[in-house]
């Protein structure tokens, strides 16, 4: 982070004059993000803090793009009016369009709709329009304050700029219509902006950055989710914000084709149906259903990997597995990893292959997000302060974006996911029959899509009590075996059928829906579909590899 300690370095910094003490700087540089629309500053205080140097970088972030925000020319120098034709007053002054972006975000709901964006609308997105960089910033992401910045800035505040993303909080009907802006709902960025669940949160996107489909334009407000207040409060997203049907983990999304009846027993289908219902209870099968309000800082994915989870005893965030998915993204297709993190200065202390990465122990891929730096990357502070940057409501909006716009981004969780899997069913297990050890695999013992389906929900779930020595399955397996006499356990594990099938599926069922009961309902999943549900017969897994 960028510590401005003395006049000079202020000055060499900021572009303006040394007499001026540092503080003094600082608050000017503070003032002129947040007329830029980087409201992530807080109230301008004269300290470089943690917030000043996320809006510096978040400046950077946007002002590296080819379209940005602009007030609309036909909009300079008028003032904002009500719908009876009054002056619109902030803070009991007037307000032009043109003010600072804070001021004009502070005066609500726009009485007309006379710009680009479909209405109903603020009179702080009504203000802007969409145009092309003319000054695209090509130093690093940084949060520093370099002298490629400071042009920046310049330049933005001399062409009337903004932030070319708004997210802000609305009102809406039972069908997700917006009606009235919600009380300093406009132009939210830290992920406790809100402190109420009711307003639903949308975001007005100028760019160009993401590829739209048909189905949804630029000119209207998008879903992005809504603030929840339990845990450590934060954005969330859940399946009626999400893009149907572009987000979703359809067979047509992630193979390019809609489900044949010919493949219906084909390795592809079978793997589907069974990693779909784990995608089902984690995320309801979306890619844009995000979490950022527990103590896992963030959760995205088939698996809802998590960002890290949060010790109470240390006071920090751990490794964790969405860091791994970037590093596994990065190293599968680093074009792709450019586009969806890359871009935006961020990657991950790890990475794939290198050691420290895998743990063998739980058999999941965890490491932690670093940010670039003028000249390389440091780790993202693991304190709950410092890591609460990627919890503001601009992240979640590229999370939510990279999973529904960017195909080869949702191909690379699944196979992932599909990693994962191979891991889980490759862990070697022991039981006993009449007297006898047997050595065998998961992968053995389990053979059917909802066996499968159920020890990979258990593993994302609590790692620990499918694959470790803690294991909960094992004893699952050996309480079948002694409670069922009347079957042959003698048989080799290869030539077990429906039966021993159906005991050992009903048990660790039983015993996972007593831990966590989204299995329940999570297993019916694809029921009513062309695809159907997952097969509960002995050998009706079928690995893709």
């Amino acid at each position: 982070m960028l510590s401005v300690v003395t006049a000079e370095t202020a000055a060499a910094f900021l572009g303006t004059s040394a007499a001026l003490g540092v503080s003094e700087h600082v608050r000017k540089l503070q003032e002129d993000l947040i007329t830029l629309g980087f409201s992530i500053v807080g109230t301008p205080d004269g300290g470089f803090g943690s917030h000043t140097e996320w809006a510096v970088r978040e400046f950077q972030i946007y002002a590296s793009m080819a379209q940005v925000a602009k007030v609309r020319e036909e909009k300079k120098g008028q003032l904002l009016l009500d719908s009876a034709g009054s002056p619109v007053k902030v803070n009991n002054m007037d307000v032009y369009f043109d003010s600072s972006a804070s001021i004009v975000a502070k005066a609500g709901k726009s009485a007309t709709v006379t710009g680009e964006t479909v209405g109903p609308v603020s009179y702080y997105v009504d203000s802007l329009q969409s145009v092309a960089n003319s000054s695209i910033y090509a130093g690093p992401i940084s949060g520093v304050v370099n002298e490629l910045t400071r042009a920046a800035i310049e330049y933005w505040l001399s062409h009337d700029y903004r932030c070319p993303v708004v997210v802000e909080a609305w009102n809406n009907t039972a069908a997700g219509v917006r009606t009235d802006l919600a009380s300093n709902g406009c132009n939210l960025w830290a992920h406790n902006s809100l402190a109420s669940n009711a307003p639903r949160v949308f975001f007005r996107d100028f760019t160009s950055y993401y590829d739209y489909p048909d189905t949804h334009s630029r000119l209207e407000y998008q879903t992005l989710g809504y603030y929840e207040p339990g845990g450590f409060g934060g954005p969330n997203t859940a399946k009626k914000h999400s893009w149907s049907p572009e987000a979703e983990m359809s067979i047509l999304n992630l193979y390019d084709s809609a489900y044949n009846a010919a493949e219906a027993n084909s390795a592809k289908i079978s793997t589907y149906r069974t990693m779909r219902v784990v995608a089902e209870a984690e995320c309801y099968g979306r890619f844009d259903v995000l979490n950022a309000w527990d103590n896992a800082l963030m959760s995205a994915g088939p698996c809802h990997w998590t960002m890290g989870v949060f010790s109470t005893t240390n006071s920090a965030y751990a490794p964790g597995e969405l860091p791994g998915l970037i590093a596994y993204v990065k190293n599968l297709n680093p074009e792709v990893f450019n586009k969806a993190f890359g871009k935006f200065g961020l990657d991950t202390v790890l990475q794939w292959g290198e050691a420290g990465l895998y743990f063998p122990g739980v058999r999941t891929y965890n490491t932690w997000i670093k940010l670039s730096t003028e000249t390389d990357f440091e780790a993202l502070p693991t304190t709950k302060e410092g890591a609460n940057y990627m919890k503001t409501w601009h992240w979640h909006y590229r999370f939510s974006m990279a999973g529904r716009t960017i195909g080869a981004y949702r191909k690379a969780m699944w196979k992932l996911t599909k990693l994962r899997l191979s891991k889980i069913l490759d862990r070697e297990v022991k039981f006993r029959v009449s007297g006898h050890e047997v050595v065998s695999t998961l992968g053995a013992v389990f053979t059917s899509e909802k066996s499968v389906a159920i020890l990979l929900r258990w593993h994302v779930y609590r790692p620990a009590f499918v694959v470790t020595n803690a294991s909960l399955v094992v004893p699952a397996i050996q309480f079948v075996i002694d409670s069922n006499s009347q079957v042959n356990w003698a048989l080799p594990v290869a030539s077990w059928g429906d039966t021993h099938e159906t005991l050992l599926t009903n048990e660790i069922q039983r015993r996972l829906a007593a831990l966590n009961d989204s299995i329940t309902n999570a297993i019916q999943y694809g029921t009513n579909l062309p695809q159907g549900a997952v097969r509960p017969g002995r050998n009706s897994f079928i690995m893709d590899v």
